[in-house]
């Protein structure tokens, strides 16, 4: 297993034998784990996730390092990296004004002219309070290098960029299911204890080639299957997202 600490736990790559970044084929599959999130409170986030980075992390004669050193990273945010495809984004490099989650504009940066975007799929980004999987698409495949708001996105001046940087994602309390994910046996998912997250990767053919058609969840604690919540508040309701 992997023990990661907060405040300060760092960003872990998986690697295959030959060292380059581990490629997992999620369409007509099943990923699953085990985690612990009792000590993580309210406020932290565990993100496990996956992004659609170059298997070698972009090595080449610019970049000798490559996967072995973590380069290469890119995700639905467009992240205006300090090194792109191996070479330094350091055009324009100043700060600029963005929005906190409550609203109030800040200096942030400083960051250079492009961004290197790419498709995100969040299986879990969670607390002991809160948890929720997210599918972040982007109008390429594979890596994409933005510049500019329209194509970077900016979501403070109305910018939705290349990628769907707020995604689809399945949050239960969101959703209404205020019962579902807590701390203690009032809940359906007991986050006091350890857990197996279960996610399904469902395509339209029920082949590894087929078009993905919906993305499944459910929980195994204690030995018992705990089917996903009831999105109650949206119409249809459903419990996945598709």
């Amino acid at each position: 297993g992997l023990k990661l600490k907060f405040p300060k736990a760092p960003r872990v790559y998986m690697l295959d034998a030959d060292k380059t970044y581990k490629l997992f084929q999620l369409l007509n599959r099943e990923f699953t784990f085990d985690v612990d999130l009792s000590t993580l409170p309210c406020g932290m986030n565990a993100a496990l996730y996956f992004v659609e980075m170059s298997k070698d992390g972009d090595k080449g004669a610019l970049n000798p390092a490559g996967s072995e050193y973590g380069t290469g990273y890119c995700d639905a945010q467009c992240p205006h990296m300090k090194f792109i495809q191996g070479k330094a984004n350091s055009e324009d490099w100043k700060k600029h004004s963005a929005k906190t989650p409550d609203g109030k504009k800040v200096m942030v940066g400083p960051e250079g002219r492009y961004g290197i975007c790419c498709a995100e799929m969040d299986i879990l980004e969670a607390n002991r309070e809160a948890g929720a999987y997210t599918a972040h698409p982007c109008q390429y495949e594979k890596t994409h290098v933005c510049e500019g708001k329209e194509d970077c996105g900016d979501k403070d001046e109305g910018y939705v960029g290349a990628c769907d940087k707020d995604g689809c994602g399945f949050n239960p309390y969101r959703m209404g299911d205020k019962n579902f994910w807590g701390v203690g046996p009032d809940y359906a998912v007991d986050t006091s204890k350890p857990m197996t997250v279960v996610t399904q990767f469902i395509t339209s053919d029920n082949t590894d080639t087929g078009d993905l058609v919906e993305i499944r969840r459910f929980y195994v604690q204690d030995g018992k299957v705990i089917k996903n919540s009831k999105a109650d508040l949206l119409k249809g309701g459903g419990d996945s997202i598709t």
